[in-house]
């Protein structure tokens, strides 16, 4: 069964991983466009390099950073990733590992309830971005697959932990 969950929580980090790199050649290719038009307005480019930054570009970046986030945490859970204090040893670390799965299952669980609750509203109420007029439910239906796989898993690693 680890296998299998390995496997799709490790392509949910990939995919983050993929619109990352996108993001970050938008940003790169808006910066090059505005540097661009500066310096065709100042004249030491030619008027073919006056691109200009993409419209409302952070707007883009906003909505999609979150669920990049969300997406890498199923993974950084099931690799027991996160920062920690060893102050305990055998036994006793043991169930103080079982004991925090199960907080971070209920805490990842409740998060995803209200990211998805928020999103509800968001759509109810028909938000849009300023510029692009982008849905901004969007920006929390990207957060959800990884807040509820991260809840999975850490369900998954406490009854792991607790029968080892």
């Amino acid at each position: 069964m680890r296998t299998g969950i390995e496997r799709v929580v490790q392509g949910l980090a990939l995919a983050g991983g993929l619109i990352l790199l996108a993001l970050v050649g938008m940003t790169v290719l808006s910066s090059l466009g505005a540097l661009g038009l500066k310096g065709a307005q100042a004249g030491w480019l030619p008027q073919p390099f006056a691109i200009g930054p993409y419209k409302a570009g952070y707007e883009i970046v906003e909505l999609a950073l979150p669920g990049i986030v969300f997406a890498m945490l199923p993974l950084v859970q099931l690799r027991h990733a996160h920062a920690r204090v060893e102050l305990l040893r055998g036994r006793g670390a043991r169930g103080l590992d079982v004991l925090w799965q199960v907080v971070a299952a209920a805490m990842f669980a409740l998060i995803a309830w209200r990211i998805g609750l928020g999103m509800v509203g968001k759509m109810r109420s028909g938000t849009e971005t300023f510029l692009l007029a982008l849905p901004v439910w969007w920006g929390y239906a990207a957060c959800l697959p990884g807040a509820w796989g991260a809840a999975f898993v850490a369900g998954y690693n406490a009854i792991r932990q607790a029968r080892a």
